[in-house]
C-alpha cells in the first residue's frame, strides 16, 4: 500500500502493521519474507531470509524457527533484533529495531504448531541441526517426526524503533519513530 505522509505518524504505522498482516495470509505479498539481523557469538552481524508467519493484535511479529538453529543462541545472548522488509513495486523500505522473545514448547508454540502441516512440522523433525556439515553424510538426513515439536520454537518480535523509507523519482520519503508509553509516535526526516 503506498504510504499517505499526510496521515499522523501512528496512522501511518498501523496500516503499516496492517499491511504486514496481509503478508501472512498472502504468499505473494514481498513482506512475507523479511531479513532478520542478530548479533553472533563473536559480536559480528549475522542476517537470514525468514518468514512472517504471523502479527499479534499488540504488533508482535512471529517467526518460526528450529530451537537448535544458531539464531536462538545469537539471541539469548543479545535479544536486540533488527528487522528489514522491502516492498519493490512501491520502493518502499521498512526497517524495525526490536526486542526478541524466545518462545519454546509453551502454549503459543503448541497453539502454531497445531496449525502447521504435516509437510510444515517437517522443517523442525531434522535429525540433525541447522549449520552441521553433511560433508560427511552420502544421503541427506532424514526427519524423525517422534521428535513431535520438540524442536520447534517462535521468535517474537516487539518492534520498538521504525525507519520507513518510501523512494521515488520525485524525491524520497523517510519517516522514524519510536513506540513509548503505549504508542507510536514519529516524525519525518531527510531521506
Amino acid at each position: 500500500m503506498e504510504i499517505d505522509f499526510t496521515n499522523s505518524a501512528e496512522e501511518i504505522i498501523r496500516n503499516l502493521f496492517k499491511d504486514l498482516e496481509r503478508a501472512t495470509v498472502d504468499r505473494k505479498h514481498p513482506f512475507r519474507f523479511c531479513y532478520l539481523a542478530t548479533t553472533e557469538i563473536d559480536q559480528f552481524p549475522a542476517q537470514r531470509t525468514v518468514v512472517l508467519r504471523r502479527v499479534l493484535p499488540k504488533q508482535e511479529l512471529l517467526i518460526f524457527t528450529d530451537y537448535r538453529s544458531p539464531k536462538i543462541q545469537e539471541i539469548k545472548q543479545q535479544n536486540q533484533v533488527s528487522l528489514l522488509f522491502y516492498h519493490p513495486r512501491l520502493q518502499q523500505q521498512i526497517r524495525f529495531q526490536a526486542t526478541a522473545k524466545i518462545h519454546h514448547q509453551d502454549s503459543l508454540c503448541l497453539t502454531e504448531w497445531n496449525k502447521l502441516s504435516d509437510h510444515g512440522k517437517n522443517d523442525y523433525q531434522t535429525i540433525l541441526p541447522p549449520g552441521t556439515d553433511l560433508s560427511y553424510y552420502q544421503e541427506s538426513p532424514s526427519h524423525d517426526s517422534s521428535f513431535g515439536s520438540d524442536f520447534f520454537s517462535i521468535l517474537s518480535l516487539k518492534p520498538r524503533n521504525i525507519d520507513l523509507l518510501q523512494l521515488g523519482r520525485g524525491g524520497h520519503i523517510r519517516m522514524v519513530g519510536e513506540f513509548e508509553n503505549g504508542e507510536w509516535t514519529g516524525r519525518r526526516v531527510m531521506p
